[in-house]
Formats: structure tokens, sequence, C-alpha cells
């Protein structure tokens, strides 16, 4: 999928370093690799790619590097 293709809101996340709250008190942290229209994310960090439905997320929130 396109950067045209996503909204422009969720696209700002893209190759920035952010902190994510999900549902059942989980936390985590990387880099945005990729993200949909639906908020789906696959984070790169210390455990490699990680893939977080965009249903199960509560709060994104950009941090420092």
């Amino acid at each position: 999928m396109s950067n045209d293709n996503v909204n422009k809101l969720f696209a700002q996340f893209k190759n920035k370093y952010v902190s994510v709250d999900l549902r059942g008190d989980y936390r985590t942290e990387g880099t945005v690799i990729a993200i949909d229209n639906y908020l789906n994310l696959v984070l790169e960090n210390e455990n490699g790619l990680e893939t977080i439905k965009g249903g199960n997320i509560i709060f994104i929130s950009l941090k420092e590097d």
C-alpha cells in the first residue's frame, strides 16, 4: 500500500520511534515500518519485527530516539 492511500494522520508515524499502549495493560515501543488505514502497525524493535492489530491500540505517542 502506498503512502498516497494511507490517512495522512497515520502516515506521520512512518519511520518514527513510537510508544504504543495496547489493551490488556501492554505497552511496546519501536520504529514504525508500516501502517495502514486500519491502524495496523509493523514495528521494528530489539525483538525484531512486531505486528500489531489496530483494534488493540489504545494510544500511540512519538518518542525521542
